[in-house]
């Protein structure tokens, strides 16, 4: 299990808040590999907190679909599921290649400072290696096209359906083949150049090339790593089985039909 500690900048938050950011960044952070299971009172010890919050963390975290509580089993991180990042995928290749079709076709030069400082400060990282601040800076990159195609608050979307793309993405590289993050650099600079020059088909094409570029090292990590995905039998369906019957035995019991033990 993940060692987990509350951040500095979560110390003023309730402790349900506080504990639902820490273990949702440790499922993103590989900490809680898929399949793992969760424990509320490890979780609980480790963070100084009770049970409490903790269960309201974990509650929150199965809305999301990112664990799975299972009635006799325990809580366990949800596997990675290749649709709902199919969806993600979709979502964001959509949406960014259109802002960096337009923001080349109404910005242009506009935006090549704030772009090229962006890239500067990209390979500052990639020499020092922080991946921390190389992961802020990429997303200062794309929120800059964002705004000069003139939609900034379209961001907001791309975030709601990035947690499970970010979540993937870290896996295959960490635990997926070696990847050189100077490819990330030079596929920026390629998106910038087209953006400065005003090449709409250029800039679209070159940022869905960009984001496209994970999915042949997801089906890399899904040969190399099946046990991290969903299985023959999701554990959505094994939730089903189980937990169907038993509604259905109480609600029997309560109409004092037969069925109940």
């Amino acid at each position: 299990m993940a060692q987990l500690r509350l951040a500095s900048d979560t110390t003023t938050l309730p402790a349900g808040e506080a504990a639902y950011r820490v273990i949702r960044q440790a499922i993103l952070d590989l900490g809680f590999e898929p399949g793992a299971a969760l424990s509320e009172n490890a979780l609980a010890a480790q963070l100084g907190t009770s049970r409490t919050p903790i269960r309201e963390a974990l509650q929150r975290l199965a809305r999301e679909g990112l664990i799975f509580v299972l009635p006799q089993r325990g809580t366990i991180v949800a596997p990675l599921d290749f649709e709902t990042f199919r969806a993600a995928y979709f979502v964001r290749a959509s949406l960014e290649s259109c802002a960096a079709a337009e923001a080349a076709r109404i910005s242009g030069k506009a935006a090549q400072d704030e772009l090229e400082d962006s890239l500067a400060r990209q390979r500052v990282i990639l020499a020092d290696w922080d991946e921390g601040r190389f992961w802020d800076e990429n997303n200062r990159f794309h929120q800059i096209i964002l705004r000069h195609a003139g939609v900034p608050s379209v961001w907001q979307v791309v975030q709601d359906s990035k947690f499970h793309l970010d979540r993937m993405r870290r896996a295959h590289l960490d635990l997926g083949p070696d990847y050189r993050f100077e490819t990330v650099v030079a596929e920026h600079a390629a998106i910038t150049d087209a953006i400065v020059r005003g090449d709409v088909a250029a800039a679209s094409g070159g940022m869905h090339e960009h984001i496209a570029k994970v999915l042949p090292r997801v089906e890399l990590l899904k040969a190399a790593r099946p046990e991290l995905f969903e299985a023959e039998k999701p554990l959505t369906q094994i939730v089903d089985a189980e937990v169907t019957p038993r509604r259905r035995n109480l609600s029997n019991n309560a109409a004092g039909k037969p069925g109940g033990t």
